[in-house]
């Protein structure tokens, strides 16, 4: 096999790096974004936990704390929006030429695509990790010596639910031709995703076409998994919402791949 061959099919994991740095340190860079992260989360805390305070609410028999139930959901909901529209600013870079110079580089696009998603986990990772701290500090989980572990144990959680996540942005940032796509995604996937999750009420106390509904949204298992590990409790088995989160993951890894290997930048 020549030189060339072997760079187009060779994943460079130094490479792989460079890219996942790129997006953390432009995330970082970028004021705006950290700020508007730390209000959201303050108002979804805010405005939600005030909303839900005086629900009452009972996973498989254990008494759950409203606020602690909503701060977990809304550490769930960053994983979303960050993974989606993180994944779909492949399509910001090819409309100013970046993706261009990317995909001239001597590195295999496999390299490519696992950079960007890395590094796109990786801020999501930031952003929950952010998240939980505002919950932590105005007391939405309380204060016991038990939640250091247990928020430790969510940081593996959070990257595993988010691979998923940013692999159908990228899977849609590769196929989008124009800005107008931008709402509808947002209208048909990410909000339908994000209502029926079960993020912001109980499972079990909703219809039947509800919880229909919720059983087949593959991040309604990654919201039970965050309450499975920060609560101590969950609506379904945690082997299902490992299950289901893995398989989520790889699936849609596998098709942001091909997608990303077939796309093509207009001259």
């Amino acid at each position: 096999m020549s030189d060339l061959s072997m760079l187009k099919t060779k994943i460079n994991y130094n490479a792989v790096w460079i890219l996942a740095k790129r997006e953390l340190v432009g995330f970082w860079r970028s004021k705006s974004r950290v700020i508007s992260s730390l209000a959201q989360g303050l108002l979804f805390l805010i405005v939600f936990g005030a909303g839900f305070s005086s629900f009452s609410i009972t996973i498989e028999g254990t008494s759950i704390n409203p606020r602690a139930f909503t701060a977990s959901g809304v550490a769930a909901i960053v994983i979303l929006f960050t993974g989606i529209f993180g994944g779909m600013a492949i399509f910001r870079d090819k409309m100013f030429g970046f993706m261009k110079e990317l995909l001239v580089a001597p590195v295999s696009r496999r390299t490519l695509m696992l950079g960007r998603t890395l590094g796109i986990a990786l801020q999501t990772l930031v952003q929950v990790i952010i998240m939980i701290g505002l919950s932590i500090a105005i007391g939405s989980f309380g204060y016991d010596l038990d939640l250091i572990w247990r928020v430790l144990l969510v940081l593996p959680v959070a990257l595993l639910a988010s691979i998923g996540i940013v692999g159908m942005g990228l899977t849609i940032s590769t196929r989008l031709n124009d800005m107008q796509s931008f709402g509808l995604i947002q209208t048909f996937i990410v909000m339908p995703m994000f209502w029926i999750s079960g993020a912001l009420f109980a499972f079990n106390t909703v219809p039947l076409f509800m919880q229909i509904a919720m059983m087949c949204n593959p991040f309604t298992y990654s919201v039970d998994l965050f309450r499975a590990v920060l609560l101590g409790a969950s609506f379904f088995p945690i082997w299902l919402d490992l299950i289901v989160m893995t398989c989520f993951g790889a699936l849609f890894i596998l098709i942001g791949a091909r997608s990303f290997n077939k796309m093509e930048i207009s001259q």
